[in-house]
């Protein structure tokens, strides 16, 4: 949804309000998928999650040029970083969370 219309107050009224959701949508990319290929052994959990920080940063940037040159809506770059950093911390949880760490200092 494009908030140019609305006068810099950001989706619904609340500013920011849209970079936090792009934020949340590729954190838990990242996060669902570092999840689940975790559990398979024979991927490497560093070289995984850098896979698909670059993966989902580079889909949202793609999003971003399409729909600056193919709808209505405009280009944002800080759309595009919200997703890379939303997808950084989807990595770091990943590395947190029990699901993700499945290390050699796994009892």
């Amino acid at each position: 949804m494009s908030t140019d219309g609305l006068g810099g107050k950001g989706l619904f009224g609340i500013p920011g309000l849209d970079k936090v959701i792009h934020f949340t949508l590729f954190g838990a990319f990242v996060f669902l998928w570092g999840s689940y290929y975790s559990i398979d052994k024979k991927y490497s959990p560093s070289r995984l999650l850098l896979i698909l920080i670059l993966v989902a940063s580079l889909y949202g940037l793609g999003m971003e040029y399409y729909q600056r040159y193919f709808t209505n809506r405009s280009f944002s770059l800080w759309d595009a970083l919200a997703d890379t950093i939303g997808s950084i911390a989807g990595a770091w949880a990943v590395k947190k969370s029990p699901y993700g760490n499945r290390g050699r200092n796994q009892n």
